[in-house]
């Protein structure tokens, strides 16, 4: 069975306003409802364009209770990632007399659009509009939640800009719900604010509302297991706890606090995404108690790791310094030449796969399922970037598009093969009819037509012609009683007999008397009817002649299937246009990947030549640091 997006489809470029009547626009919506809640963005905006391809004026037409259609358009756009189309739809509601639902809803939604687009002052501009009454009435509680999350980041990029604001942080988290997921986000971005405020104990004390934060009894004795949701909201948690901890271990080390540093490193997971830098701060704090083995342990661990970040390469150099302090130069400068090979190995990796990169590269990667669990270590830093892994998303998505033009175009082909084929269907029944002698018997009627006119004419002087079936039984009995009559009074003669009484004779000619009468007496009414009958069978001959007319006419004509293979030309032509348009967007994406990776191995490589150049240099020191004191023993021994 079609759907309603098939049938809208099917109906060609021009629609009759039957197929865009309530009832089929509402249940085309519905089926647009059901990929939103299904989290098919791709399939929902895509019947959404269908919709109002088919029916231009669909959406004012929708009839279904709930959020405005075009505002559904835009938050699904704006969640698959397609920001200058939401802002653009937000911004055709917000021109419209729209209710105040409508208008904060969409303020709230084109504000988001600008503030993931990093557009902060106009971001700023537009969520303003909104004031907490209206949050508090028409939106959701967790858009509420991400509607002072936003005001709280833009008060922090504000305070950064000296643009003063009416309202800080305390006041957003106060606003938010007890159990938003926002609030220890909103938090942490305010003890950030004091520390670069240089409030360091404010700043101090804040993020310790999360970095001290444990879960609860509960969670450790169930783990999670009833709840999915819980596994996922307490990994958030247990993340935003190691980087409250990790900028606290900064802010002490900045201020030379390095106890409580080393208490705060010691704070992050080992398997976080912050333990590198963790594990580098925790060795600073060390060495500033001039603790240095155990900051050599940090340091040496770090060094272990198969990954090949800054924090990793930082190591040697700090390792280095650690022995230098100690009074080891020589397991200092066999760590500088160790820290030397290992920035040299990471440098030809990186201009190795520099050579390798192309765009088949990127296209099996983005075709890769769970391509960043494979991601060699040298290159971890850059792919595991955010700008990256972004745009290896789109490329994947223009790749999945690409996969379903081809199988679209491949169910074009498939339906001209099957017009073809219908056609040859239809010759081959055009020959079978025409050879069919079905078609000559109409003659065969026409002739039997008019002997039965004949026989209605003749009926005027033979009346029993148009008598009933029992009536002409009767005179077969009356002809057969007449017979026997005369051979029975032939044989009695021969016998020399008397002739018979006339009496069963007399009776005989009596009943042909009557039976002559009564044909007489019906003859009218009965050939009226004979007559009808006869006109009506005219009036069918001429008919089936009519049809069998056109029927040799139809069969003289071969079928081209003309509209339909049209509307597959159409279909085919528009599709090779999106075929080209999706191609020239994956070009650009392809080159903007090539041009991204390329960049970052170069700031790599440029980071890693840097941390070679202070290697080399502290090689230098070390050894006119040797050399001078051999030079000075020298001196002593002499003396």
């Amino acid at each position: 069975m079609l759907s309603v997006f098939a049938w809208l489809m099917l109906g060609g470029p021009v629609l009759s306003a039957q197929k865009c009547d309530t009832v089929l626009v509402d249940k085309a919506y519905q089926e647009i409802l059901y990929f939103y809640f299904q989290h098919d963005f791709y399939q929902a905006l895509t019947q959404f364009e269908i919709l109002q391809q088919a029916c231009p004026d669909s959406l004012s037409k929708i009839t279904q209770p709930g959020v405005d259609p075009q505002l559904l358009k835009g938050g699904i756009s704006l969640a698959y990632g397609l920001d200058d189309q939401a802002a653009e739809i937000f911004n055709q509601l917000l021109t419209k007399a729209a209710t105040l639902e409508t208008q904060t809803q969409a303020w709230f939604l084109l504000g988001k659009s600008l503030f993931e687009k990093q557009q902060y002052q106009a971001a700023s501009t537009i969520l303003n509009k909104i004031n907490i009454d209206n949050a508090d009435q028409y939106l959701q509680t967790q858009d509420k939640d991400q509607w002072l999350y936003m005001q709280s980041q833009l008060f922090n990029w504000q305070t950064s800009q000296s643009i003063t604001v009416a309202r800080d942080n305390s006041y957003w988290l106060n606003e938010l719900s007890d159990d938003s997921v926002f609030r220890q986000y909103v938090i942490y971005n305010q003890g950030l604010h004091q520390l670069q405020s240089n409030q360091y104990v404010q700043g101090i004390e804040t993020l310790e509302q999360i970095g001290l934060s444990d879960s609860s009894f509960l969670d450790d004795l169930l783990g999670g297991w009833w709840s999915p949701l819980t596994v996922v909201d307490q990994t958030e948690t247990d993340a935003l706890r190691d980087r409250a901890n990790l900028t606290i271990g900064y802010a002490h080390l900045k201020n030379q606090q390095a106890l409580n540093a080393l208490d705060a490193f010691n704070r992050v997971r080992l398997d976080s995404l912050d333990s590198d830098s963790a594990l580098l701060g925790y060795g600073w704090a060390a060495a500033q108690r001039e603790e240095y083995q155990i900051a050599l342990s940090a340091w040496q661990r770090l060094q272990q790791q198969p990954r090949s970040n800054e924090y990793v390469m930082e190591s040697y150099l700090a390792s280095a310094y650690a022995f230098e302090q100690a009074f080891a130069p020589t397991q200092a400068l066999d760590n500088l030449q160790r820290g030397l090979k290992r920035f040299a190995l990471e440098k030809d990796l990186l201009r190795a796969h520099q050579q390798e990169i192309d765009d088949q590269y990127f296209i099996q990667l983005a075709k890769t399922k769970d391509w960043s669990l494979q991601i060699p270590a040298h290159l971890s830093s850059i792919m595991l970037s955010s700008a990256f892994r972004n745009k290896i998303a789109w490329l994947e998505e223009s790749l999945t598009l690409q996969a379903r033009f081809e199988r679209w175009q491949q169910q074009l082909d498939t339906f001209s093969l099957m017009l073809d084929e219908r056609q040859q269907e239809a010759q081959s029944r055009q020959q079978a009819l025409k050879q069919n002698d079905l078609l000559s018997k109409l003659q065969q009627y026409q002739m039997l037509r008019d002997s039965l006119q004949a026989k209605l004419v003749q009926s005027s002087t033979e009346p029993k012609i148009l008598a009933e079936q029992q009536e002409l039984d009767w005179q077969a009995r009356l002809e057969r009683a007449q017979q026997r009559h005369k051979d029975v009074s032939d044989a009695w003669l021969t016998l020399n007999k008397k002739p018979l009484k006339p009496l069963y004779a007399d009776r005989l000619k009596r009943l042909e008397g009557i039976m002559i009468w009564n044909a007489s007496e019906s003859y009218s009414k009965r050939r009226w009817q004979a007559q009808k009958l006869l006109n009506e069978l005219d009036e069918l001959i001429a008919q089936t002649a009519q049809q069998q007319a056109q029927l040799i006419a139809r069969l003289n004509q071969t079928p081209e299937y003309p509209a339909q293979r049209q509307r597959i030309a159409q279909l085919q032509e528009n599709l090779e246009v999106q075929q080209r348009r999706n191609q020239s967007i994956q070009s650009q994406q392809l080159a903007s990947l090539n041009l991204l990776f390329v960049e970052q191995i170069n700031q790599q490589i440029a980071q890693l030549e840097s941390y070679e150049l202070q290697a080399q240099l502290a090689v230098v020191r070390l050894n006119d640091k040797a050399y001078r004191k051999a030079e000075a023993d020298k001196q002593g021994a002499k003396q």
